[in-house]
């Protein structure tokens, strides 16, 4: 078994986990409801088409896993609506804000997790690889939920400026293991991102498979404590 002298974890699903999941319409709901700017759109309904339109097309546009700015997004939202440039950053702001703070809510690191973490950091180093599109998020989410301290660094797609499965974002995790490839370990929910990717790149992963679904894959876990199979 390969001596691992740093493991790296994805964020989302795996580190931290979220009490309901999203889809697009509560996104769209997180920003709107209590935004104060509501009466700007004739419902809730026309708020989210819009929403839902200009977020796709960012994704389109962005091709090659080339990463976008989910202020960027509500900007976009609220120019639809203004062409006075005072307006236009007050509601950015107040949808982005408003956004974040209920998507902070809805997220939670279990105390199993918080004991690994402390566990795994006094034995390896450890990081985040991440794809996020919020600047800074991720470290924010670390920090409020007190588990920041058991990570030597934080890689994310928004600063790196591509997604996961692009080999920019696992240079950038690379360069700051300094460390083999193959002394690291990769963990994470994600098949593409997070197992498939990485393995291609060079780095031992173990996917991190709570529904069960991948059951073809031979180094996977069902709960991240399990992790420990592939460490002793």
């Amino acid at each position: 078994m390969p001596d691992y002298k740093c493991i790296l974890f994805d964020c989302m699903e795996t580190v931290v986990d979220v009490i309901e999941m999203p889809d697009t319409r509560l996104y769209a709901y997180w920003a709107y409801d209590g935004c104060g700017y509501e009466s700007l759109w004739e419902s809730f309904d026309v708020f989210t088409k819009s929403y839902s339109n200009i977020r796709n097309e960012f994704k389109n546009s962005y091709i090659n896993f080339k990463e976008y700015n989910l202020y960027d997004i509500f900007k976009n939202v609220a120019r639809q609506l203004t062409d006075d440039d005072n307006v236009e950053e007050k509601v950015t702001g107040a949808l982005f804000n408003n956004y974040w703070r209920n998507y902070k809510s809805n997220c939670i690191v279990y105390d199993s997790v918080k004991s690994l973490l402390s566990e795994l950091s006094s034995k390896y180093k450890l990081g985040i690889v991440s794809n996020f599109i919020v600047e800074d998020g991720v470290e924010e989410l670390l920090e409020i939920n007190g588990i920041h301290k058991y990570f030597d660094f934080v890689v994310t797609s928004i600063k790196v400026g591509w997604r996961k499965p692009h080999h920019k974002i696992y240079d950038t995790a690379l360069d700051l293991a300094k460390v083999s490839k193959e002394e690291i370990l990769f963990v994470g929910d994600d098949y593409v991102c997070d197992y498939e990717g990485p393995t291609k790149y060079g780095f031992d992963a173990v996917l991190l498979d709570k529904d069960r679904i991948f059951g073809n894959v031979e180094r996977r876990i069902i709960t991240l404590d399990k992790i420990a199979d592939y460490l002793d």
